[in-house]
């Protein structure tokens, strides 16, 4: 009996030092109709969460978003560098969400076209449902520091956004398209 609770554990012990991934992730599926095993939930204490990641080939953006939601709902969102994995981008969680917007590129050659994000901008006084205005920044890719730099921002009063949908269609017109549209 005693070899025996030695052997088991010796056997948790080595199971226990063995490298362990902190967070399963979703299979790989190499192109459509490829099976993967199904993930562990994602946000096992929330309503409900819903993850989107859009790749910008061959080797431009990963752009990645995560709407979580209880009592109300809040998109986070990220963009890498899709050649090497740098993370380029944080938006950070906004009650609501945004756009992520992708420019044109400058040529076929062109990995890194530039990027329009636009989010509500909630005020210290803004009630929850409310924000009093919008903000709107545009992002150039800057090759010698590899990374993204702002290149312009403006702030909407929120008398002057005519809302999502116009605010699609105003994008579309300036050549950007949006990264995870409805």
């Amino acid at each position: 009996m005693r070899v025996l609770l030695v052997a088991a554990l010796t056997t948790l012990l080595a199971i226990g030092a063995m490298p362990v991934t902190a967070h399963a992730q979703l299979g790989n599926p190499t192109g459509p109709g490829q099976a993967v095993p199904p993930p562990p939930a994602q946000c096992p204490d929330t309503i409900a969460c819903t993850y989107s990641e859009h790749n910008y080939l061959p080797n431009g953006y990963r752009f990645q978003m995560l709407q979580v939601c209880g009592a109300n709902c809040t998109t986070q969102y990220w963009v890498s560098n899709l050649a090497d994995g740098q993370l380029l981008l944080t938006i950070e969680p906004v009650r609501g969400g945004g756009i992520i917007a992708i420019g044109q590129a400058a040529g076929a050659t062109d990995a890194h076209p530039p990027l329009r994000v636009i989010v509500p901008d909630y005020l210290p006084a803004d009630a929850l449902c409310c924000p009093s205005q919008f903000k709107d920044t545009t992002y150039t890719w800057d090759a010698a520091r590899n990374t993204l730099v702002v290149s312009a921002s403006r702030v909407i009063p929120a008398g002057e956004f005519g809302g999502w949908e116009t605010m699609r269609q105003e994008l579309q017109g300036e050549q950007f398209f949006d990264v995870f549209p409805n």
